[in-house]
């Protein structure tokens, strides 16, 4: 079962992923994520410092064991790729460069980090 943490009241409460009920309440956040681990719950993908990975809408994120990024429903985020300096989950979106040419790149939201961008700068301008 997929499962996330949110702090309630000062309180980590572990919740169904997919139902949004709440499953147990902790003091801390450490008894949390070490119930869920104890108790086989897959939780949200974690970034680099920690933090538990969302969508820009605030969904939480999961990695399948085929490392594809999906919501807790299982539903494939289309257009993803895990941001290399943060760790944070960065989406594809059309940028325009320093050249002012359009270019598809992942944007981490979290960061701010530019990465994996095609066509690659050493492209542009070859057919010319």
């Amino acid at each position: 079962m997929r499962v996330y943490i949110k702090e309630v009241e000062g309180k980590a409460v572990v919740y169904n992923a997919v139902s949004n009920e709440p499953i147990k309440e902790f003091d801390d956040i450490s008894d949390a994520v070490k119930y869920a681990v104890d108790h086989n719950y897959e939780l949200p993908i974690r970034a680099f410092d920690g933090e538990f990975v969302t969508d820009k809408e605030g969904n939480f994120l999961y990695m399948d064991d085929k490392k594809l990024i999906e919501y807790a429903d299982g539903t494939l985020v289309q257009g993803a790729k895990i941001c290399p300096k943060c760790g944070w989950v960065a989406f594809g979106e059309e940028i325009v460069d320093e050249d002012k040419e359009p270019r598809e790149c992942y944007v981490c939201p979290h960061c701010g980090n530019v990465f994996d961008c095609t066509p690659d700068i050493e492209e542009i301008g070859e057919a010319d």
